[in-house]
C-alpha cells in the first residue's frame, strides 16, 4: 500500500506511534512476536527511496543502503512484510543445520533505552525450512535478501550454504553468536582456512562473514587474521560486527550479547581496523548502535559500503528506517552531490 498524500501519511504516523507505544509495554520477545504479526496481516510501503541512494555491492543493488540486520526475521517467513518498510535488503536467519529451540526464556531483555542483551540460542526452523520459507518470500520482497548462517563444524555451514543455492543473492556467516560453542576454535586461522577453501569449492553466491567486535583481547589478534584469510580467499564481504558479550543476571544463561548504541564504538573499531586490512579486496558492511543518518555517516566514513540495523527498528519502529532515508538525502542536499556514491565511493 502506496501513503502519497500529507493526510494519510500523518495518519500512518499516529498509528505508527500508537503501535510502538503498546510493544513498549510488552517484554520484548512478546514484542517482537506481536511486531511481526502486525506486519504479516497488513504491510505498509511508504514510498519509494529515491535513486540518489542507490548503492552497487555484491549482493546487487541497494536503496537506501540500509538493510535488516540478521535476527528480527529467524525464519525466513517475514521478509517481504520486512523489505515493506523502506530496507534496502534484509538479512534473514540465522539458520542451522537443524532445527533449534533456543534457550529457556528469559532471553532478551532491554538494556537502557537504546540498548537490548539477547541469549536467544539461535532458535529457527532448521536450513531446509528456512530455504522454503525464503523461497516463497524472496521475489515478493523485491530487494535484494541475504541469508545468515551458523554453525560450530565446517561440514555443517558448507551444508547450509548448499540448502540455499539459488535462493538469496547472498549467505552471511555468523561464526560470532554466543549461542556457538568453541568460539576460540572458530576463528582460529586453520578453522577460517578450511572453511574458505571448502566453501570454494561449492560457490554459487556471495559470501560473507560476519565478525564480532575486537573488544576482547584474546580473540582480537585472531579476529583480523581471519579478516585477512577471508579476503584473501577470494571471498565477498564482511560484516561488521556481531553483538558483544556481556554478564545479564535478567537472562536465563546469566550472559548475553550487548547490542544497541553501547555497541557503535566498538563497531567503528572494527569497521576501520577491517577496511585497512581488506584495501577494497572487500566489501564491508556495518552493523552496531546505529540510529540516525549521522550514525550511517559515520559508518561509511570508517570504510562502509552498506549498513544493517536491528537494535533501532526493535526499540524506536519503522519511523527509524525512513528518518535514516530522510536524512541521508538531506546530506546530499547539504553537501551538493548527486547520489550517495559520489559521497562515499566505497
Amino acid at each position: 500500500m502506496f501513503f502519497r498524500d500529507r493526510g494519510a501519511v500523518l495518519q500512518l504516523r499516529f498509528l505508527e506511534d500508537i503501535v510502538h507505544r503498546v510493544l513498549k509495554l510488552l517484554p520484548p520477545e512478546e514484542a517482537h512476536r506481536a511486531g511481526l504479526a502486525l506486519l504479516r496481516l497488513r504491510a505498509v510501503r511508504i514510498g519509494e527511496t529515491p535513486r540518489r541512494l542507490r548503492v552497487r555491492t555484491v549482493i546487487g543493488e541497494v536503496s537506501p543502503p540500509v538493510g535488516l540486520a540478521a535476527g528480527f526475521d529467524k525464519t525466513g517467513r517475514h521478509v517481504s512484510s520486512l523489505a515493506a518498510l523502506g530496507f534496502g535488503f534484509v538479512v534473514a536467519g540465522s539458520a542451522t543445520l537443524q532445527a533449534r529451540k533456543g534457550n529457556v526464556k528469559p532471553r532478551i531483555v532491554r538494556k537502557g533505552p537504546d540498548g537490548l542483551v539477547n541469549a536467544m540460542g539461535l532458535p529457527n526452523p532448521g536450513v531446509k525450512v528456512f530455504a522454503d520459507n525464503l523461497r516463497r518470500e524472496v521475489a515478493r520482497a523485491g530487494i535484494p535478501v541475504v541469508a545468515s548462517i551458523a554453525g560450530s563444524e565446517v561440514r555443517e555451514l558448507v551444508e547450509c550454504y548448499e540448502a540455499l543455492r539459488g535462493v538469496v543473492a547472498g549467505v552471511e556467516v555468523n561464526l560470532s553468536s554466543p549461542s556457538l560453542s568453541g568460539a576460540t576454535r572458530l576463528w582460529s586461522p586453520e578453522f577460517i582456512r578450511e572453511l574458505v577453501a571448502e566453501l570454494s569449492t561449492v560457490r554459487w553466491a556471495p559470501i560473507i562473514l560476519k565478525v564480532p567486535p575486537l573488544a576482547r583481547a584474546e580473540l582480537r589478534t585472531q579476529i583480523l587474521r581471519a579478516i585477512e584469510i577471508w579476503a584473501g580467499g577470494g571471498m565477498d564481504a564482511v560484516t561488521a560486527v556481531n553483538t558483544l558479550p556481556v554478564e545479564e543476571p535478567r537472562l536465563s544463561t546469566g550472559f548475553g550479547g550487548l547490542s544497541g548504541r553501547q555497541l557503535k564504538p566498538h563497531m567503528l573499531e572494527t569497521v576501520r581496523a577491517a577496511s585497512k586490512i581488506l584495501e577494497g579486496r572487500c566489501e564491508l558492511f556495518a552493523v552496531g548502535g546505529l540510529f540516525t543518518a549521522e550514525d550511517v555517516t559515520e559508518a561509511f566514513e570508517a570504510g562502509a559500503r552498506a549498513v544493517q540495523i536491528y537494535t533501532a527498528l526493535a526499540l524506536h519502529g519503522p519511523r527509524v528506517v525512513r528518518n535514516i532515508r530522510n536524512g541521508l538525502i538531506k546530506l546530499l542536499d547539504e553537501k551538493g552531490a548527486e547520489n550517495i556514491e559520489e559521497l562515499f565511493p566505497g
